[in-house]
């Protein structure tokens, strides 16, 4: 089944400004101290272009700043950038060790894996809308990426995911990791459904599916926290709005009726209280936020 099945959709017009501002949360993290922070991602500055944004990520005591007076505005937000990378992170780097040879970036935005980290001879596939694909590409222009990359241009909205990472060159017999941060809560019902189905269909037993959700109380505006509620006003003016959540109850049972067994299901406090060290996690946990990982262990009718 394809998201074309929902003729009312036009897709993504233009790069996405989300995308960029996720950006300059990880490139003022990357500025903290070695010692505390979360994530390495010098890359990451690359795609920070309004002048402003980039003045707040300058340098030590701007990026500092910055990040705190977001995490005040928009508590939970800091948590869920950096929190998801750590975890994808390590669970690349274990299944690379494993020896999966297929890493597939589900609405990739400006993920800096592939110039990052160690793909281990696994082909990185990303996956996005060709506005802010080319956009990437244009601002990646000169930097080697450290592996094989291959930009897959698909709308969710419009296109077919199947076919386009086939003609791409992905081999659906071997074992991947796919992971879809930062997407989901975007998105119509019908395309996340859609989604899910392409990802069972694609993924061979043994593969792995990482992904983020968005609490429901957050998209229809009833969550009590106040962050949330800022960044939902906030996101809905650029054009953005959340427009699908889930409980974490809810995101368990998709995963298992697609043939995902649950391996595991996080809140940012659980993340927080995993990766925070001995000085703590630095930003708020406001709980609207879960990262989900599940195996696939079967197929579905």
């Amino acid at each position: 089944m394809s998201v074309l099945d929902r003729p009312t959709d036009v897709g993504q017009l233009r790069p996405s400004q989300t995308a960029e501002i996720t950006c300059a949360q990880r490139a003022g993290e990357t500025l903290r101290p070695a010692d505390r922070r979360l994530i390495d991602d010098p890359v990451a500055r690359v795609f920070v272009t309004r002048p402003l944004r980039r003045l707040m990520v300058r340098n030590r005591v701007t990026s500092r700043l910055t990040l705190r007076t977001f995490d005040h505005l928009y508590g939970g937000f800091m948590a869920i950038v950096l929190l998801r990378n750590r975890w994808f992170e390590e669970l690349l780097a274990e299944l690379v060790s494993d020896g999966v040879t297929q890493v597939v970036s589900l609405g990739a935005g400006y993920d800096t894996t592939a110039w990052r980290l160690d793909l281990g001879g696994a082909t990185l596939f990303e996956v996005d809308a060709p506005p802010t694909q080319e956009l990437k590409r244009s601002l990646t222009r000169g930097l080697e990426p450290r592996g094989d990359l291959r930009y897959v241009a698909c709308d969710f909205e419009t296109d077919s995911l199947p076919e386009r990472l086939l003609e791409a060159g992905f081999d659906p017999t071997r074992p991947a990791l796919f992971v879809w941060y930062g997407v989901s809560f975007f998105l119509t019902p019908a395309a996340v459904r859609v989604t899910l189905e392409d990802v069972a269909g694609l993924a061979a037993v043994g593969s792995r599916f990482v992904w983020d959700y968005l609490d429901p109380s957050v998209v229809d505006g009833t969550t009590r926290y106040r962050g949330a509620l800022r960044a939902r006003a906030a996101v809905a003016k650029r054009g953005e709005p959340y427009t699908y959540g889930l409980t974490a109850d809810g995101a368990e049972k998709v995963m298992e009726l697609h043939g995902f067994r649950v391996e595991d299901n996080l809140s940012m406090a659980q993340l927080a209280g995993r990766y925070g060290g001995p000085r703590g996690f630095a930003y708020s946990t406001d709980d609207f936020f879960g990262i989900v990982t599940g195996v696939r262990v079967r197929d579905v009718p």
